[in-house]
């Protein structure tokens, strides 16, 4: 293979991670900062633009540095990131408020707005998408009928990928995969923005990106970038991604049928195919690999390894500090406590609704709930059913996608950070009742960037590369008994939110945080 390195970078919910890769598919450099997210009121969730900039900036410079390669031997550079997100910014491309990204639920107001105008059945028939304030588009809206000043003044909206890849190369541009996310007027076959339904909901078609391929080379890094990320100026930059697609595309999911779980801070699972046909209640992202001619069909859960964290943060000083003392990851520990508790958590059961949710039913007030608690029950206990509730609302969404006649491989491929987890891996299989397989040492998402930016710039001939790195590290059968009692457990799980939807609302209502 000829002399070359890639550079892929991920800005997720709770932190960015970059490498530095080799045209072998060999990571010689990575780094990784983690950030907070900002929730100053109930169902809000917010970043500061510049905070995804400056972890970009500074995860590649520490990667080139731990790589000890000449930043001009740097051949392209691919970016993903969670997707969607609303930020504004001006014509000198200052941002102008907060990224609200796809946690935030304020939009509910303008789905209405939208629905009314527009109707569900014709924004489904565009864009393969529902109306929800998940979409940058009501996001969007929300601005101008809050904001109107600052929608006034704003020159493009940008999502969170979008906004590095302006610092990087000073351009306004988008990509195939985070325009479906913008949603609402994206005709996601065609690809572009449907201006006159722009026009009928009051927004400017202006104020948005212009999309690319993923692969396509859109800009390249400009002295100023240059400076701060160790990147030689004039390195080329493709258009970029959204991460869920980004990590399937390190891990080999490039064809119909496929399908994988990255468990993230939310929890993802999407299947391929390249026929434009789409499940009604589920999320259509056009696919990195391919962005021309395939899509994925997705279930994404608000919540799965944000729950994990969740109860690190606000419960978890024990692992904590036992992990500091241990010099190893509390995760580790908090495994160790819920591998103790049997399948089923001794009936606790979790709706993993702690920031409203998304497929299948996109309600943004619904809200956490553990059932069946009692005194009897421990921090194992919890932490266990946290993975459980999150494997329940996978199974749901592969449900939906199988009834609509979506391609469903009996593998399931896992990646990310909850999939690091050997007892959270087996309860994936148990639950869904079929094998899943973790990538040996997956470093997911900035990964897949790079393998896009090898596409977009030449070096690699195919995606199809990627099969030649993959090492299995390990598989899980399903376990019949616990498929059993899972089954029964699940048909808990599907019939609580029905009971709960009208109450969520209520208590909504009752307290004014919706």
């Amino acid at each position: 293979m000829a002399k070359g390195y890639l550079v892929g970078c991920d800005i997720g919910t709770g932190g960015t991670k970059s490498v530095v890769m080799d045209l072998d598919g060999k990571v010689l450099g990575t780094h990784y900062v983690e950030y907070p997210l900002i929730a100053s009121r109930p169902g809000w969730a917010e970043h500061h633009p510049d905070t995804y900039w400056n972890a970009v900036a500074q995860t590649i410079k520490k990667s080139l540095e731990a790589s000890k390669i000449s930043p001009s031997d740097v051949l392209g550079v691919g970016l993903s990131a969670m997707s969607p997100a609303c930020i504004l910014v001006d014509r000198e491309l200052n941002p102008l408020q907060l990224s609200h990204f796809w946690m935030d639920r304020r939009g509910t107001a303008e789905c209405g707005q939208i629905a009314r105008i527009l109707g569900e059945d014709a924004v489904f028939e565009r864009s393969g998408n529902p109306i929800d304030s998940y979409y940058a588009t009501v996001k969007l809206l929300w601005e101008k009928n809050n904001r109107p000043e600052l929608y006034d003044k704003a020159y493009k909206m940008l999502t969170a990928k979008d906004y590095p890849l302006m610092k990087l190369t000073g351009k306004c541009v988008t990509d195939y995969s985070n325009a479906s996310l913008i949603g609402i007027a994206f005709d996601i076959v065609n690809k572009r923005w449907d201006e006159q339904m722009l026009k009928e909901i009051g927004l400017s078609a202006d104020k948005l990106p212009d999309a690319y391929p993923c692969d396509e080379v859109v800009g390249h890094v400009t002295r100023d970038a240059a400076a701060l990320t160790g990147l030689m100026e004039g390195t080329p930059v493709v258009a970029g991604t959204v991460d869920c697609n980004a990590a399937w595309v390190s891990t080999g999911v490039l064809n119909n049928g496929d399908n994988s779980i990255t468990l993230g801070t939310a929890g993802v699972w999407g299947a391929i195919h390249d026929k434009p046909t789409f499940a009604k209640n589920m999320i259509t992202i056009v696919h990195a690999a391919d962005s021309k001619t395939k899509y994925s069909t997705v279930g994404a859960l608000v919540c799965a390894g944000a729950l994990i964290r969740y109860f690190r943060d606000t419960f978890g000083q024990v692992e904590v500090d036992a992990a500091n003392r241990l010099n190893i990851s509390p995760y580790d520990i908090m495994n160790l406590e819920a591998e103790k508790v049997p399948p089923g958590s001794d009936g606790m059961l979790v709706l993993p609704y702690f920031m409203g949710e998304r497929t299948p039913m996109w309600d943004p007030l619904a809200r956490g709930v553990i059932f069946g608690a009692s005194l009897y029950h421990t921090r194992g206990h919890y932490i266990r059913s946290f993975m459980e509730g999150v494997a329940y609302g996978i199974k749901q969404n592969v449900d939906i996608a199988k009834r609509s006649g979506t391609q469903v491989n009996p593998l399931v491929t896992m990646v990310e950070g909850g999939a690091n987890s050997r007892l959270w891996r087996q309860i994936m299989a148990d639950v869904l009742g079929v094998p899943t397989q973790h990538v040996k040492n997956s470093l997911g998402a900035p990964v897949g960037d790079a393998i896009v930016a090898g596409v977009g710039v030449g070096a690699f001939g195919s995606y199809d590369i990627v099969n030649d790195w993959i090492s299995v590290s390990e598989q899980h059968k399903p376990d019949l008994n616990n498929s059993q009692l899972y089954d029964r457990m699940y048909g808990l799980f599907a019939g609580l939110y029905p009971k709960l939807k009208d109450d969520f609302a209520q208590l909504a209502e009752i307290t004014g945080f919706k």
